[in-house]
C-alpha cells in the first residue's frame, strides 16, 4: 500500500469519525465539527463517494433543522454546514476533478442549500456566489436536468436578474443551454415549477435572451399555460378543491402578467413572434389573452409600418412560420368582427379588435384597404368619450361587413367566411353578446352570397339541424332573418319547402318534450316574424298577407287545435311566440308601408292581442303577455287603415284597465317565491308600464286632431286623481312618457287643462309621482315647441325627491313661476278650472300646490285675461261655497281673485258688484280679501269710489250703487286706509244715504251659484239706506283711527238717525259736528264735493247737504278757508223751500253763520232776517219755527236795535205766539229770544215792547214751574230783564228767591208775594194777568194748571174791590169748579182754595149771585 493510499485511508477515517460525531447527543458544538470537516475536505485531493454522500446528507439535514434566525456572522450550524458543502466544490474551482457521481450528488444538494440562504440579506451575497459554479456544471443531459431543476427550485428568476448584471458575458454562453433546459421542464405539472418557468421566460424576454431558433416554444408555453389553467379551473370548480384552484389561478394570472409586460420589440422578439403570434387569435381557448395579444400584434404591425416608411423595405416580419399553421383571412375577420362587439359593452378587448381591423386590411383582403380606411374611423367615433349602444354598434359592424363583402365580391371568399363563422359557433356562450352577433353576421354573410344554391343548402341545413347553432331558436331566427335582407325570396322558398317536407308529423308538444332537437311550429312562427322584419321594403308588402301573415295564423291555429283553451292560455311559449311574430310583422309593415297600402289583418290581429290581455289576471303579474301584447298593439295601431276614435278609445281603455288597477308593486313581488322571482316580477312590471306608456304615446300623437288627443288623455284622468297612491304613480309615470320632449303635438292642442291637472301633483306623497308630474308639466310645453330653461328645470325636478314638504312646495313654486308665463292666454281659464277642481279634491300638499300654480299663472298672465275675465270669475265663484269649508283652499281662491283684481280692478269690481244684496258671506269675505291683499288693495277702494260716483251721477239711487256701498263697507272694515279718498268716500256715501232714504230694493230671486249655508242661516232682506249707513259708519270708524274725524255726540245712535227719513237731518247734523276741524283741509275738500248737493234735483240730497253745511257754518276756520258765501246764498234760498226739513236746516245754517262769520251776518242781515222770520210763520212744522227762533236768537245777538228796527215788531209778535207751544224747545227758544229782544227795543219800540211784556207776563210767571226746568230758568231771566220796562223794580226782591242755587219757594207763596208787590204798584198789570189767565186753565201740563189756579187765587186776593167787581164771576167760578174735578190732586186742591178765596172776596164786597 503506497503512502498516498494510506493518507487517503487516514483522511477517510478521520472524516467518518467526525461525521459519526454529528449523530451523537453530546455537548460537542456542531459548529466545531463542521469547521473541522471543512478543513479536512479542503486539504483532501480526492474523496470517497460514500463519504461525499454522507457529508451531503448530514449537512443538508442540519441546514434544514437549524434555526436560521440564530445566525450571526455565519457562525451557526447551517453556516458551517454550507461551508463544508462548499468546500467540496473547491477542487473544481482549483482544477481538480471530482468523480462524476460526486459532482452529481453535490449538484443535487446545492439547490436546497442555496435556497435557504437566498432569503437572508447577510448570506444572500454568499449564496449567489455559488450560482456561477452551478451554471458551470452544464455538460451532460443528466447533470443539466438537475442544474436547471435547482435553478427553478431556487427561484432562479431572482438569481438570474442579479447574475445578468454581474456575470452577463459568461451567461450569454449558456443561453441556448438554458433554453433547452427550460424546454425539458415545461411538461412539469407542478404549479410552482410552472410559475417559476413563466417568470424565467419573462425575464429572458426582457433581457433579450430569447433566440429566434429556440424561443418560440417559450412563447407558446405562456399561452398554453393560460389555456391549461383555464381548463383546469373549470374542472376544479366542479370538484371543489380550493388549494388546487388557488394554484391554477396563480398560473393563470402569471401567464397574463407575462403577456401584459411582454415587449414585442426587444432584440430578436419580432422574429420570434411574427407571424406565429396570429395562431392564438382564433382558437376559443385563448380568448382571455386576446387583450394583450391584440396589443402585441398591433405594436408589431405598427413597428413594421414605421420601418417601411424609414427603410423603404421591411425585414423584421419575414421569418418563416415553420410548422405553425396561421389562420386564414376569413378566420381572422370572423374572429375580430365578433370580438369587436364587446366594444359596445365598454370592454377594451372590443376596442382592440377594432384597432386590429383598422391596421390589418391588407392581410384580410387587399380590396378592403381603401374601404376600411374611410369607414373604420367612423366606426370608432362612437367610442370617443362614451360607449355606443349595443344595437347601434351591432348595426355599424354589420354594415361594415355588408360593404366589405360587396367590395370583395368574391363568392368563394364569402362562402368560406360563412363557414368560418359557423365553425366559430361553439366558441361562445349562447347568451353572450358575441354569439348573438355571430348569428347575425352569419345571416348577413349568407344574404350577400351570390351563390343562392349554397345559401339555400345552408339554410336547409340549419332548419333541419338547428342544434348546431347552440340556442337553436334564436340562432335560426337571426340567421334567416338577416339573410332575408338580400335573399327574401330564397328564405321564403326554403321555409315553405321545409314546411312541406316536415309536414309536422309530430305535434308541437312532442317537439317540446323530446328536447327540441327539431324546430317546432312556434319556432317557425317566430322565424316568419324575423323574416318580415328584415325583408326588403319594396318586396315585403306584396307578399305579407299570403306568404307571411297567413302562414303565422295557420301555424297558430294548428297549435290551438290540439289544446284546450285553458292549455292555450297557460302555454306561454305559444303565446309569446305568436305575439313576437305579430309584433315584428307590424314593425316591418309600418316601416315599409306606402301611401294607399292598407293592412287587411289589422283588426284581426288587434283582436288577438286584446284577448290575450283580457285573459291576464288583475291580481298578479307573472307573465310577460301584457308587456309583449302592448308592444304588438302599438305597432299594429300605426298601420293603415286608421281606426275610428271610438275604436282607439276602446283599445286604450281596455289596456289601461288591465294594468293600472294591479296591486302595488311590493305586493306583486311578494308573490314570488325566490329573490329571482321577485326581480322577474319587478322587471315585468317596469316593462309593462313602459309599454303602456309607449302605446298611449303612439296612439295619442298619431292622431291629427287635437280633440282626439284630448279625448285619449281624458282616459287617464280618473287614474291621475285616484285615491290609491300606486295607481296615481302608474298613471303619472305613463303620462310622463306620453309627454316626452321628442314628440310634437297637433297645432291646436290645448295644454291648459292638462297642466292644471298634472302640475299640482309635483307635491304628491311619492317622489316618483312628484318627479313624473313635474316632468309631464314641463313636457307639455316642449311638445308645443316652447323653449324652456331645461337644465334649470331638470335640476329642480331632481330636487323633488326630497321628502320635506316645504322643500317640495318651494321647488314646485319655482317651476310654476318659470313655466306658467308660457301658458297660452286663451287656455288660462281651463287651467284655472282644473286647479280649482284640485283645490276641492286633492290631498293637502297637492291642494297647496294647486293654489300656488293658480296664483303663479295669474301673476304671469293676469294682464292678458280681459276677454276671459267674466268666465274666469264665474268659475271661481262656482267653487267658493264648497272651498269655503276648506280654509287653506279658500284662501287661495281669495288670493286668486286679488291677483286678477290687481290687473283688472274695474272689471272685477263690476263683476262682484253684481252679487245680490245683501252680500252673502262668501262675497263679504271676497271683498275683505281683495282689500287685504297688497296686489289689489291699492286700486280697489279707488275703483269702488269711481263706481259709486258713476252710479250717483243722476242723484238717483240704484242697486249698483248700494252694492258699491256694501263692498266699501267690507273693504274699509279690514282697516284699509281711507285718508287719500276720504272726502270722496264721505260725500258719496252721504249722497247715497240721502238718495236711498225710505226706499226698498228687491233682492235677486235665485242665485245661480251653488250655496253652502250653515244651518239656520237665512237670506236677509235688503234695506239700501241701512246698508249705506253701515258703510259710512265703517268709513267714519276708520277715519277716526286716522285722525280725520271724532266721536259723534250722538254715539251709536247717530247711524239710526241717519237711516231714518224722519231723523236723517238730525243725524247729518250730528255727523257734521263729528268732523275733525283740525283737518280743515279734508273738510274743505268735502265741502267742495258736497256743494252740489245744495242744488241737487233730489230733495233728500238737498236736505242732506243743507243739514251738513248748516253745522259747518258755525266754524270760523271754514269761513276763513272755504267758499261758504255761496253756501250762505243757497241757504237763504232754501229757507223759502216748501220742504219743512229743508227750510229748517237752511234756517239753522243761517243762524249758525252768526257763530262762524259774524261779519257776514251784519253784511247780509236783511236777507237772513227775512228768511228766518218767514220761518216763524210755518206753524205746521214747529221744527221750522224752533229753528227760526234759534237762528234769530243767534243773529240778534250780533245786531243793534237799528239793524232790526224794521223787523222788531214782527219778531216780537211772532215770538210771543210760541210761549205756549207744546214743544219744550220751541217754548224755551221763544222765551230766550224774547229776552234778547229786550235789548233791541230802542226808543221806537220801547213802549210797544212794554205792552207786549204785560201780555206775556202771565206766560213767564206760569212757566216758572214748567215741566222743563230750563224753561223755568228762562222765564225767571226774562222776568228780570222785562220788569224794568214796567217800572216794577220792587219785584226784584221776590224774583231773587228764584235764583240758581236756592230752594224754590212754594208756588202759592211766591205768587202771593208777587201779587202783593204788584198790587201795590200797578193794579192794572194785575188785572191784565187775570184776564190772560183763563187760557191756561185748560193747559195740558198739570203744573201749569196748578200754577194758574194758584196765581188766580193770589190775584183775586190782591185785587181792589173795583177790579173784583169787574171779574167775570160766572166764568171764573165755572172754571174753578171744573178744575176741582181735575185728575191731578194738586190742581183740585188749588182750585178749591182759589174758589174759597174768590167767594170770600165776593162776600167781603157784598157781591151776590155767585154760582154755587
Amino acid at each position: 500500500m503506497t503512502q498516498a493510499m494510506e493518507e487517503s485511508i487516514e483522511i477517510f477515517g478521520d472524516i467518518n469519525l467526525t461525521l459519526g460525531m454529528l449523530t451523537k447527543e453530546e455537548n460537542i458544538s456542531k459548529e466545531d465539527i463542521y469547521s473541522h470537516l471543512t478543513t479536512i475536505v479542503q486539504n483532501a485531493d480526492i474523496l470517497d463517494n460514500a463519504i461525499v454522500q454522507r457529508l451531503i446528507y448530514y449537512a443538508s439535514k442540519d441546514m434544514r433543522d437549524s434555526n436560521v434566525s440564530l445566525v450571526f456572522d455565519g457562525q451557526s450550524v447551517s453556516g458551517r454546514a454550507i461551508g463544508s458543502l462548499s468546500s467540496l466544490t473547491a477542487p473544481m474551482w482549483n482544477g481538480v476533478c471530482l468523480l462524476p457521481l460526486q459532482t452529481l450528488a453535490i449538484v443535487k444538494a446545492h439547490g436546497p442549500t442555496v435556497s435557504l440562504l437566498l432569503h437572508r440579506e447577510d448570506l444572500c451575497e454568499y449564496a449567489l456566489g455559488q450560482v456561477p459554479w452551478l451554471l458551470n456544471q452544464y455538460k451532460d443531459k443528466e447533470i443539466d436536468f438537475h442544474v436547471t431543476q435547482n435553478l427553478v427550485f431556487c427561484q432562479f428568476d431572482y438569481c438570474i436578474l442579479d447574475l445578468f448584471f454581474k456575470y452577463q458575458p459568461r451567461l450569454r454562453d449558456h443561453i441556448t443551454s438554458i433554453e433547452r433546459t427550460v424546454k425539458v421542464i415545461m411538461s412539469d405539472p407542478s404549479v410552482k415549477v410552472r410559475n417559476s418557468t413563466l417568470f424565467l421566460i419573462q425575464t429572458m424576454c426582457e433581457k433579450s435572451y430569447i433566440e429566434a431558433r429556440e424561443g418560440w416554444p417559450l412563447i407558446d408555453y405562456i399561452f398554453s399555460q393560460y389555456a391549461i389553467s383555464n381548463k383546469n379551473l373549470e374542472k376544479l370548480m366542479k370538484s371543489n378543491s380550493p388549494e388546487d384552484e388557488k394554484g391554477e389561478k396563480s398560473v393563470l394570472e402569471t401567464s397574463l402578467e407575462v403577456l401584459k409586460n411582454l415587449d414585442p420589440l426587444v432584440i430578436g422578439m419580432p422574429q420570434v413572434l411574427w407571424p406565429r403570434i396570429l395562431t392564438f387569435v382564433v382558437p376559443a381557448e385563448y380568448t382571455g389573452t386576446l387583450a394583450y395579444l391584440f396589443n402585441i400584434v398591433r405594436i408589431l404591425i405598427m413597428a413594421e409600418e414605421r420601418k417601411k416608411v424609414n427603410d423603404k423595405e421591411s425585414t423584421a416580419l419575414v421569418i418563416s412560420t415553420g410548422a405553425v399553421k396561421l389562420p386564414s383571412s376569413q378566420q381572422l375577420l370572423a374572429r375580430l368582427l365578433v370580438i369587436s362587439m364587446l366594444a359596445s359593452l365598454g370592454k377594451l378587448l372590443g376596442a382592440g379588435a377594432i384597432g386590429l381591423l383598422k391596421i390589418l386590411p391588407e392581410i384580410i383582403h387587399p380590396k378592403l384597404v381603401d374601404l376600411w380606411k374611410t369607414h373604420l374611423p367612423e366606426l370608432l367615433q362612437p367610442l370617443e368619450g362614451q360607449n355606443a349602444s349595443i344595437a347601434l354598434w351591432e348595426t355599424m359592424l354589420l354594415q361594415l361587413l355588408k360593404e366589405s363583402l360587396w367590395k370583395i365580391s368574391d363568392t368563394a371568399w364569402t362562402i368560406q367566411l360563412s363557414r368560418d363563422f359557423n365553425h366559430q359557433m361553439a366558441g361562445y356562450s349562447n347568451i353572450s353578446t358575441e354569439k348573438k352577433f355571430l348569428w347575425k353576421a352569419l345571416g348577413t354573410t349568407l344574404a350577400y352570397c351570390q351563390d343562392t344554391g349554397f345559401v339555400s343548402s345552408q339554410l336547409r341545413e340549419f332548419l333541419i339541424a338547428p342544434n348546431q347553432l347552440g340556442d337553436q331558436r334564436q340562432g335560426i331566427i337571426s340567421i334567416l332573418g338577416y339573410c332575408a335582407e338580400n335573399q327574401f325570396d330564397t328564405v321564403l322558398k326554403v321555409l315553405k319547402a321545409f314546411q312541406d317536407r316536415e309536414k309536422f308529423f309530430m305535434n308541437r308538444c312532442k317537439g317540446l318534450f323530446s328536447g327540441k332537437k327539431n324546430l317546432s311550429k312556434t319556432d317557425i312562427m317566430v322565424i316568419y316574424g324575423a323574416v318580415a322584419l328584415h325583408a326588403p321594403r319594396e318586396q315585403l308588402l306584396t307578399r305579407i298577407d299570403q306568404d307571411i301573415i297567413s302562414q303565422v295564423l295557420f301555424l297558430y291555429s294548428q297549435c290551438c287545435q290540439v289544446m284546450t283553451t285553458k292549455v292555450i292560455n297557460t302555454d306561454m311559449d305559444l303565446l309569446m311566440s305568436f305575439i313576437r311574430s305579430i309584433t315584428e310583422i307590424g314593425i316591418a309593415v309600418h316601416d315599409a308601408q306606402e301611401q294607399g297600402f292598407k293592412f287587411s289583418y289589422k283588426e284581426v290581429l288587434l283582436g288577438y292581442m286584446l284577448d290575450f290581455i283580457r285573459d291576464e289576471p288583475l291580481d298578479s303579474l307573472a307573465t310577460p303577455v301584457r308587456w309583449k301584447a302592448l308592444i304588438a298593439i302599438r305597432y299594429l295601431s300605426k298601420l293603415k287603415p286608421q281606426l275610428s276614435l271610438k275604436d282607439n278609445l276602446n283599445i286604450l281603455e281596455e289596456n289601461i284597465r288591465r294594468l293600472l288597477p294591479l296591486p302595488p308593486l311590493e305586493k306583486l313581488r311578494n308573490e314570488g317565491q325566490t329573490d329571482m322571482d321577485k326581480e322577474h316580477i319587478k322587471f315585468l312590471y317596469e316593462r309593462s308600464m313602459d309599454a303602456l306608456g309607449k302605446l298611449l304615446k303612439t296612439m295619442i300623437w298619431d292622431n291629427v286632431t287635437e280633440e282626439e288627443c284630448q279625448e285619449m288623455f281624458n282616459l287617464l284622468r280618473m287614474w291621475l286623481v285616484s285615491q290609491k297612491e300606486w295607481e296615481r304613480e302608474r298613471a303619472f309615470q305613463i303620462t310622463a312618457k306620453v309627454l316626452a320632449s321628442d314628440v310634437e303635438a297637433p297645432e291646436n292642442f290645448k295644454i291648459g287643462s292638462l297642466l292644471g291637472l298634472l302640475a299640482p301633483h309635483s307635491c304628491d306623497t311619492l317622489p316618483t309621482i312628484r318627479q313624473a308630474a313635474a316632468s309631464s308639466a314641463i313636457g307639455l310645453f316642449c311638445i308645443k315647441g316652447i323653449q324652456l330653461e331645461m337644465e334649470r328645470l331638470q335640476d329642480m325636478q331632481e330636487g323633488l325627491e326630497c321628502d320635506d314638504v316645504e322643500v317640495q312646495i318651494k321647488i314646485s313654486s319655482k317651476i310654476a313661476k318659470i313655466v306658467t308665463k308660457f301658458i297660452p292666454s286663451e287656455e288660462i281659464q281651463v287651467f284655472l278650472e282644473e286647479t280649482l277642481d284640485g283645490l276641492e279634491s286633492l290631498n293637502p300638499t297637492c291642494t297647496k300646490a294647486c293654489g300656488m300654480w293658480m296664483i303663479a299663472a295669474l301673476k304671469e298672465q293676469g294682464a292678458a285675461l280681459e276677454d276671459q275675465l267674466l268666465e274666469i270669475l264665474n268659475t271661481i265663484y262656482h267653487h267658493m261655497p264648497v272651498l269655503r269649508q276648506k280654509e287653506e283652499s279658500f284662501q287661495f281662491i281669495l288670493e286668486a281673485i286679488s291677483q286678477i283684481t290687481s290687473f283688472h280692478t274695474d272689471a272685477v269690481v263690476a263683476n262682484i258688484l253684481q252679487k245680490p244684496l245683501p252680500f252673502d258671506r262668501d262675497t263679504k269675505v271676497l271683498w275683505k280679501a281683495l282689500a287685504e291683499n297688497p296686489a289689489s288693495s291699492g286700486k280697489l277702494l279707488r275703483a269702488l269710489v269711481h263706481k259709486l260716483e258713476i252710479g250717483l251721477e243722476d242723484d238717483m239711487v240704484t242697486m249698483d250703487a248700494i252694492s258699491v256701498a256694501c263692498a266699501m263697507h267690507e273693504v274699509v272694515s279690514t282697516g284699509t286706509p281711507v285718508s287719500s279718498l276720504y272726502p270722496e268716500l264721505f260725500t258719496l256715501l252721504l249722497k247715497l244715504i240721502s238718495c236711498s232714504l225710505g226706499q226698498n230694493m228687491p233682492t235677486a230671486a235665485v242665485s245661480w251659484r251653488r250655496k253652502v249655508m250653515k244651518q239656520g242661516e237665512l237670506q236677509q232682506v235688503a234695506d239700501p239706506c241701512r246698508l249705506s249707513t253701515i258703510t259710512l259708519k265703517g268709513v267714519q270708524v276708520q277715519a277716526m283711527k286716522e285722525g280725520l274725524a271724532k266721536e259723534s255726540d250722538e254715539g251709536d245712535n247717530l247711524w239710526s238717525l241717519l237711516s231714518s227719513p224722519g231723523t236723517h237731518h238730525i243725524g247729518i247734523c250730528a255727523l257734521a259736528r263729528s268732523m275733525a276741524m283740525w283737518q280743515h283741509g279734508v273738510i274743505l275738500d268735502i265741502m267742495d264735493l258736497l256743494l252740489l248737493s245744495l242744488t241737487s234735483s233730489s230733495e233728500n240730497y238737498r236736505i242732506t247737504g243743507t243739514a251738513f253745511f248748516s253745522e259747518l257754518m258755525k266754524e270760523p276756520i271754514l269761513w276763513k278757508h272755504g267758499n261758504l258765501r255761496d253756501v250762505l246764498i243757497l241757504m237763504d234760498q232754501s229757507a223759502w223751500d216748501s220742504n219743512a226739513t229743508l227750510r229748517q236746516m237752511a234756517i239753522r245754517g243761517l243762524g249758525n253763520t252768526a257763530l262762524g262769520a259774524p261779519h257776514k251776518v251784519k253784511k247780509h242781515k236783511q236777507i237772513m232776517l227775512e228768511s228766518i222770520i218767514r220761518g216763524l210763520y210755518h206753524l205746521a212744522r214747529t221744527e221750522v219755527v224752533c229753528e227760526s227762533l234759534k237762528a234769530l236768537k243767534k243773529i240778534l245777538e250780533l245786531l243793534t236795535d237799528r239793524d232790526v228796527s224794521f223787523y222788531f215788531k214782527e219778531i216780537v209778535l211772532q215770538t210771543r205766539t210760541f210761549f205756549e207751544d207744546e214743544q219744550d224747545d220751541v217754548r224755551l227758544t221763544a222765551i230766550s229770544l224774547f229776552e234778547n229782544l229786550a235789548s233791541l227795543t230802542g226808543r221806537r219800540w220801547k213802549i210797544f215792547f212794554a205792552e207786549e211784556i204785560k201780555k206775556s207776563m202771565i206766560s213767564f210767571l206760569l212757566h216758572l214751574w214748567d215741566p222743563n226746568s230750563k224753561i223755568g230758568a228762562a222765564c225767571r231771566d226774562v222776568l228780570i230783564i222785562c220788569i224794568p220796562f214796567l217800572g216794577l223794580q220792587e219785584l226784584y226782591g221776590v224774583l231773587d228767591h228764584l235764583l240758581d242755587g236756592q230752594d224754590l219757594p212754594r208756588v202759592r207763596d211766591f205768587y202771593r208775594q208777587f201779587c202783593v208787590k204788584l198790587a201795590k204798584k200797578n193794579q192794572e198789570i194785575l188785572w191784565i194777568l187775570h184776564t190772560h189767565s183763563f187760557t191756561f186753565f185748560n193747559s195740558s201740563w198739570e203744573t201749569i194748571r196748578s200754577a194758574v189756579v194758584k196765581l188766580t187765587d193770589s190775584i183775586v186776593l190782591n185785587l181792589t174791590s173795583q177790579y173784583v167787581e169787574l171779574l167775570d164771576k160766572e166764568q171764573l167760578t165755572t172754571r174753578l169748579q171744573s178744575l176741582r174735578q181735575d185728575p191731578c190732586i194738586s190742581v183740585q186742591r188749588a182750585a178749591e182754595a182759589a174758589l174759597q178765596t174768590f167767594l170770600r172776596r165776593c162776600k167781603e164786597i157784598n157781591i151776590i149771585n155767585i154760582p154755587p
